[in-house]
């Protein structure tokens, strides 16, 4: 009977560890990360409003102007997801900044999905180091 008791709360312990998810926090976007991304290869092309650009301390797009605060890396099964906390401006905003978190699950150096949710993540591309550098 105690026996089972010591198995029982043993088990338990090593279950409840396993179930928690490892986070670690960074001061930056990993590099990784960083450089231009659009929706397709086209729009990198064309200096499109679509392209966002990811910096150590910097996430830029045509909806806002942010600052990193910190970042959250998780593992998952196919490599670890970011969710980066932003105090961000926007452009038709005066004055005061706004809070935000985005996501980013890379799929590969060339591939990422971003959104403020796992229910809106879309998917990038990395433009070029090549490319001009108005897009980047």
């Amino acid at each position: 009977m105690r026996a089972t008791a010591i198995l029982a709360i043993a088990t338990a312990t090593f279950m409840s560890h396993t179930a928690v998810a490892d986070v670690k926090r960074h001061e930056f976007i990993p590099e990784s990360l960083r450089g231009s991304w659009a929706p397709s290869t086209e729009v990198c092309k064309n200096a499109d409003k679509s392209i966002i650009v990811v910096s150590a301390k910097t996430y830029t797009s045509s909806e806002a102007n942010c600052t990193i605060v910190w970042v959250s890396e998780t593992a998952a099964a196919r490599g670890p997801m970011y969710s980066a906390h932003l105090q961000c401006s926007k452009p038709e905003q005066k004055g005061g900044k706004t809070q935000s978190n985005i996501i980013f699950f890379p799929k590969d150096n060339n591939q990422i999905s971003i959104g403020s949710r796992f229910s809106n993540l879309r998917n990038y591309q990395r433009c070029s180091a090549s490319e001009p550098a108005t897009t980047r």
